[in-house]
């Protein structure tokens, strides 16, 4: 019993001494949360003041909702019109969302040219045609996806979906390669996306500028890019722009 006695005792004091009563909280706060809603009423009722609020939407990950009552709801919260202007401003997609599988998806430049065909093109008195290829580099793309996978594009002002048409590349060891002209045999000079490497899709829109784009038949294991029609400027090496992934 005084053993028992003496461990408790001691037990108690190796507590209060790790865990003194009175010790200051020394966790650090988390991290800002999204600037929303609520966060700008906040403020507004903290009168920081619309300086400060609209540099903070400036620099924050803002997540608004902004349907004509929620910008009644700020109005009657008593946030200024200048604040409410500064959150729409805010919320203008300016380049497209892109999602894969619910992936974000990255926007690569297809901006290498590579030339082939050409010694063929001499050998055979200009018959063969010289064949212009882009490519991106890396064997694979770093985003996976299903043989049906689901696409999901949000778009800015002024573009429309039509721009989006989903191409099948070419692995060619480190790199994928995308035949993008031919010319100077028989057939004569052709540019653009070869048809036959065009997968064909549908869409349709499921709220606001979202599109769910879908495949008409599951893709075969391959390289593919979610190619955007026109963003080829070929006098800076630009042979287009697109959302790259790979089909296991």
């Amino acid at each position: 019993m005084k053993s028992l006695t003496i461990i408790t005792i001691v037990l108690a004091l190796t507590t209060t001494a790790v865990y003194p009563k009175d010790a200051p909280n020394t966790s650090r706060a988390p991290a800002d949360s999204n600037i929303d809603n609520a966060r700008i009423v906040q403020m507004t009722k903290l009168a920081l003041g619309d300086d400060i609020i609209i540099a903070r939407i400036k620099t924050g990950n803002c997540a608004f909702a902004l349907g004509d009552s929620d910008l009644a709801e700020l109005k009657k919260a008593g946030v200024s019109d200048k604040v409410i202007a500064a959150m729409l401003d805010a919320s203008v997609l300016t380049k497209p969302r892109v999602t894969i599988d619910g992936n974000p998806a990255e926007l690569h430049t297809i901006g290498q040219e590579k030339v082939g065909g050409r010694l063929g093109h001499d050998v055979s008195l200009h018959i063969k045609s010289v064949k212009e290829k882009a490519y991106l580099q890396g064997q694979h793309a770093s985003l996976f996806a299903k043989s049906t996978p689901a696409i999901q594009v949000e778009l800015p002002p002024n573009t429309t979906i039509d721009d989006y048409m989903l191409v099948r590349m070419d692995g060619k060891g480190d790199r994928r390669e995308l035949e993008m002209a031919s010319g100077g045999g028989a057939v004569g000079q052709k540019t653009g996306i070869r048809s036959d490497r065009v997968e064909r899709t549908s869409y349709e829109p499921i709220g606001g500028r979202v599109y769910k784009v879908t495949v008409e038949k599951p893709l075969k294991p391959g390289e593919y890019i979610l190619y955007i029609v026109g963003s080829a400027d070929f006098e800076k090496g630009i042979f287009g722009r697109g959302y790259d992934f790979t089909v296991q």
